[in-house]
């Protein structure tokens, strides 16, 4: 069900938004199908010429198909070939590890910052479940701690509220579980301990739920100068 957003005149390009909001929050995957033309027009108190430039700006950048007398679908959303773009620079340039690992700490560290004046006592709830699966995570072979301390580092990111940091998130997915198997298998090469990682994630949920935005912001990197020392330690040796 679209939520109604009674705020600023609707034009194309906030429908489109709406939309791709309401693609993200219902979970719909490629060829599913989105409302006709006229529930959105109605639900949105939105005149057909106003959907149908919302749904040809969609149709461009690729996030549905749409058809002749049938319902636009969703296609392969956009951030599928970014990701697949930032796990090639990843993987297949020199130095690309220790860039994104630089970019994780500017993206980050500012996140975690603004994530704790608006974090939620839900999504608070949310962390603490993840870190408690992290923490029992090394006796579970059927849980990979690699992908819920992404899971871990994206919620606390979204918990900034900001779409365009949750968009490159999104996108940064797979590059960033990549990297996590990298940066595990170098604290394990280097004698080092998960528990140091579980430690400083705990720190920092605390100054989230302290709502202390520089004890945040200055957890979370130094938490990833480490992660990124533990990396470059592994490659000298």
């Amino acid at each position: 069900m679209l939520t109604k957003d009674f705020g600023a005149p609707y034009l194309g390009t906030q429908l489109a938004d709406q939309l791709v909001d309401h693609i993200r929050t219902e979970g719909l995957v490629d060829g599913d199908p989105l409302p006709s033309e006229q529930e959105i027009a109605r639900t949105y108190g939105a005149s057909m010429r106003v959907v149908r430039d919302a749904l040809r700006m969609l149709s461009q950048l690729g996030v549905i198909r749409t058809q002749q007398g049938r319902r636009s679908e969703v296609a392969n959303l956009p951030p599928v070939a970014v990701r697949q773009y930032f796990r090639l620079l990843l993987d297949s340039r020199d130095g690309g590890l220790g860039d994104l690992l630089e970019f994780r700490r500017i993206l980050e560290g500012a996140s975690a910052a603004l994530a704790a004046s608006r974090i939620s006592d839900r999504k608070l709830g949310e962390l603490e479940d993840l870190l408690v699966r992290i923490e029992g995570a090394d006796g579970d072979h059927d849980v990979s701690r690699s992908e819920l301390d992404v899971e871990f580092h994206s919620g606390v990111a979204r918990a900034a509220g900001n779409s365009f940091v949750s968009a490159i998130v999104d996108a940064l997915f797979d590059a960033l579980t990549r990297e996590r198997e990298q940066g595990l298998a170098a604290t394990e090469s280097t004698g080092g301990s998960h528990s140091t990682s579980d430690t400083e994630h705990r720190a920092i949920l605390d100054a989230l739920a302290s709502h202390d935005g520089d004890a945040a912001q200055r957890l979370m990197m130094a938490h990833l100068d480490r992660v990124r020392a533990s990396v470059d330690a592994s490659r000298r040796s």
